[in-house]
């Protein structure tokens, strides 16, 4: 089944779900704190073995090499710059706080997000206006779990019906690799290209297609153009910049996502202040039963 862009799933939660319930508006007062006291998932993982972020880089090609799909010469500069597209951090937990810029056709909106993930099983969002929690997201490789703490509401829904409160389906991990900055999808390289100082990788699936585009002198991504098998799908361009290294990890700290789905056109900006790796998370959040 063909899937529109999962990067709209923050887009929507962080502007078309908030802003249908007024929670975003710039000169709107809130005067409700949220405070939680259930912790739903905690508790300690096995380690995970440490992979180092940089891979070698192939030699620069001085003048344009393509390299087509029906060559023998494409599965070999194919398996060489395979660590390119295999390459992903290793860790356990990660925990980030970012300013975030959103604008879609209805409005546009800044403010904070907090991020806390334990890999492959929980994705925790916090929601902040001038330092006071408006709304949190807990996800989960099958549901979803939305509070609105403004209007005392509450969403539950299992992630596989996410299109009834929202324009797309949604898996966890193209969630995970969007907070994270990886690709967004998977998928199997078909086409390699050396550009100057950088590689070009098309990437197809069963549902998308991809051109990733790397910096040669160090594996790091630059930029990604998804779009979907389906002809009239939405479109997703990425720009990846200001990497920096934590723990071992090289992990972009300012990201710019647009996407249009059909007429509709979306801009998400993500700008970290500070993350973590590998320390010990707790994922606090309970829905009150006065809420709706």
């Amino acid at each position: 089944m063909n899937r529109n862009l999962p990067v709209l799933l923050l887009l929507i939660i962080f502007s078309g779900y908030l802003s249908s319930c007024s929670l975003l508006k710039r000169n709107g007062k809130h005067k409700h704190v949220a405070k939680d006291s259930v912790v739903v998932v905690q508790g300690e993982e096995k380690a995970v073995p440490h992979i180092d972020t940089i891979v070698t880089a192939p030699p620069v090609v001085k003048q344009d090499t393509v390299v087509k799909s029906n060559d023998a010469a494409m599965k070999e500069l194919i398996a060489r710059v395979t660590p390119y597209w295999t390459n992903r951090i290793a860790y356990k937990t990660f925990s980030g706080k970012a300013k975030i810029h959103v604008e879609t056709p209805d409005a546009g909106n800044d403010f904070a997000a907090h991020f806390r993930i334990r890999k492959d099983s929980v994705i925790w969002v916090s929601i902040n206006l001038a330092g006071i929690s408006v709304a949190r997201v807990f996800v989960t490789q099958d549901s979803i779990f939305l509070i609105d703490y403004y209007h005392k509401e509450a969403k539950v829904l299992p992630l596989s019906q996410i299109a009834k409160i929202l324009p797309s389906a949604v898996d966890f991990k193209s969630l995970q690799n969007l907070v994270i900055g990886e690709p967004l999808v998977g998928g199997d390289i078909t086409e390699a290209k050396y550009t100057g100082d950088s590689l070009v990788l098309k990437v197809e699936d069963s549902n998308y297609f991809q051109n990733i585009i790397y910096n040669n002198a160090d594996s790091t991504m630059r930029s990604e153009l998804l779009t979907t098998q389906k002809p009239d799908g939405p479109i997703s361009t990425a720009e990846y910049k200001d990497y920096e290294i934590t723990n071992g990890r090289k992990l972009s700290a300012s990201r710019v996502l647009h996407v249009q789905n059909k007429d509709a056109l979306y801009l998400l900006e993500m700008n970290f202040s500070k993350w973590e790796f590998d320390e010990q998370l707790d994922y606090p959040f309970s829905i009150p039963k006065n809420y709706r």
